[in-house]
């Protein structure tokens, strides 16, 4: 059998476009389709998922129209600038159910860093300069809820696994950094190292990226397999989520307010002297975090490599 080549994998996983909905479908045959290939066994946890679609956003500054983008879970109107935001700041530093126009900071980029209960579209910095210097703001996005079946595909031992290892693989937008690359390192793990599979349970997770739960929206597909599997969660020694490696020296650790962003399960208090994280460079994320930036060259092959290497050393 050809070597997993992870690049290679990567390079066909986002050539899919944005993982929701269908495309999140065909994302996980994808995965399914490389399982069987490996002649690696797997289980599939199938549950429902509720994500909101942009069928049109559209943003006029003085009846000039300006490049955005939908980032709302319901359709609505903004009549003013007086709501300008940075999309990095989290639902516990904003009330998401106020109309706005938001921006990434750190980013050239339409990043879709956060989305609202609230009508709400997406800029760039080019954007966000013509609405500073602008008079009359108006804007309006459209979004229809689509609702479809999702699913966690568990890999390994579910029964009384050693280590739990979760990487989610819908995205937004091509999502290369975030988070194909840590679906690449999971897969590297069952197709090349199937002796780790007898201890150790592998979960490639669907829907994390939005869904309709308040007050945090992400991380739905998660929260699923906590409800189905606490119990071996519970028995489990170390939990590990992987969320953007790739693009930097990988960072295994256990910051909680990152482990909060990426992995917000309902026990987490309880369990957070046994969970782990590994990142790449946060940084460089965030430059293209949810935006058509993120993309196949984001990453290194060398710290796809070093990510793996950690991760079987840690399990």
């Amino acid at each position: 059998m050809e070597k997993f080549d992870q690049l290679k994998f990567i390079k066909e996983f986002i050539s899919l476009g944005q993982r929701q909905g269908e495309i999140e479908i065909k994302a996980s045959e994808l995965i399914i389709k490389y399982l069987k290939n490996y002649a690696v066994e797997y289980f599939i946890n199938n549950f429902q998922a509720k994500i909101p679609l942009t069928k049109k956003a559209v943003l006029l500054v003085d009846n000039i129209e300006v490049p955005c983008k939908g980032s709302s879970f319901v359709s609505g109107e903004i009549n003013s600038k007086d709501n300008l935001i940075s999309s990095l700041i989290t639902p516990l530093q904003f009330d998401f159910f106020i109309p706005n126009i938001n921006f990434n900071p750190n980013s050239k980029h339409i990043s879709l860093a956060s989305h609202y209960f609230a009508p709400s579209v997406a800029v760039n910095m080019e954007g966000l300069e013509k609405i500073l210097k602008g008079e009359k703001v108006f804007a309006r996005v459209d979004i229809e809820p689509l609702i479809y079946e999702s699913k966690n595909i568990l890999v390994g031992n579910k029964n009384n696994p050693k280590n739990i290892i979760f990487a989610h693989y819908d995205s937004i937008e091509q999502g290369a950094t975030d988070n194909a690359s840590s679906i690449a390192v999971l897969m590297a793990i069952a197709s090349s190292f199937p002796e780790l599979l007898r201890q150790n349970l592998l979960v490639f997770s669907g829907n994390e990226e939005l869904s309709y739960d308040q007050p945090i929206y992400w991380g739905h597909g998660y929260r699923v397999f906590e409800d189905n599997y606490s119990d071996i969660m519970e028995k489990a020694e170390k939990i590990i989520v992987l969320d953007c490696v790739g693009n930097g020296e990988t960072i295994y650790d256990q910051d909680k307010e990152f482990i909060y962003l990426a992995f917000p399960l309902k026990n987490l208090k309880k369990w957070e002297n046994k969970i782990f994280s590994m990142q790449g460079s946060l940084s460089k994320m965030l430059k293209t975090y949810h935006s058509k930036g993120d993309n196949l060259k984001q990453l290194e092959e060398k710290y796809l490599n070093e990510a793996l290497d950690i991760l079987i050393k840690k399990l």
